[in-house]
């Protein structure tokens, strides 16, 4: 497959995507802004229970907070919907292949995480945040979050389709993982060897790839050899799977 056919592939996807994004929200007045202010007022509860409670600094909790929970808000979307992903009639009228339905999914939720970058400015914005250098680290995020996007979509979309009762063990996995990863609390409450429930969380690795360098800060060496290890160990596992059971999924629905 040449560079044309893959650019053609990609953007067929991308089409999809948006047109599944519309189909969603066609009858919404404010359509998938919806989420931008639920997700406007999550934040704002947070930080206010943060500065109330602890007398934390607005300014240093707000970003913080914003840019944890919007990625949070995509990973666990991803995790959630591609978990069910392929428990779909459309594989029995349409001849099309998980692979393309894994990617129209992940450009689906990369379009509503693009609505809630709003969010995201508006809070640099009003802490007067300062962008640095450091922000083109940006590129290497978003890059490791597609990647692991659509590398859990393929293994988790075909073992919940095959096991069912995986999509409520995952469910509440991600709870649990919510509430151990610093995505809205600071790791520095970690003492001791709890720490290790941060430098060994690849979800909180892979949101500090976004969050550290909007923040002024750059990669660390462990977050970029973790997080690239453990995405190249995905991709094989992913790749593996994918070519297992692509031809075997359908008799699971």
């Amino acid at each position: 497959m040449n560079i044309n056919k893959i650019i053609i592939y990609l953007s067929s996807c991308l089409e999809l995507s948006w047109i599944d994004v519309k189909l969603r929200y066609a009858r919404s007045v404010l359509g998938p802004f919806w989420i931008v202010l639920s997700s406007i007022i999550l934040i704002g509860g947070l930080t206010f229970v943060f500065h109330s409670l602890w007398g934390m600094d607005v300014k240093a909790v707000v970003p913080w907070i914003a840019i944890g929970v919007i990625i949070w808000g995509f990973i666990l979307t991803v995790v959630e919907e591609g978990s069910q992903m392929l428990i779909n009639d459309v594989f029995n009228n349409l001849a099309i292949k998980p692979i393309k339905w894994c990617l129209i999914h992940v450009f689906k939720n990369l379009i509503i995480l693009g609505h809630n970058c709003l969010v995201i400015f508006l809070a640099l914005y009003f802490t007067d945040v300062k962008l640095t250098l450091n922000a083109f680290w940006i590129f290497y995020g978003i890059i490791m979050l597609l990647i692991n996007a659509l590398c859990f979509s393929i293994i988790l979309s075909f073992l919940c389709t095959r096991f069912r009762d995986f999509i409520l063990i995952i469910r509440n996995l991600m709870f649990l993982l919510f509430l151990i990863t610093p995505i809205f609390w600071m790791p520095d409450l970690l003492k001791g060897n709890r720490a290790l429930l941060a430098d060994w969380n690849i979800v909180y690795q892979l949101i500090q790839t976004i969050r550290d360098p909007l923040l002024g800060m750059s990669l660390s060496k462990f977050n970029l050899l973790y997080t690239s290890t453990f995405t190249f160990i995905l991709i094989i596992l992913s790749i593996l799977i994918y070519k297992k059971y692509e031809k075997k999924f359908n008799l699971w629905i």
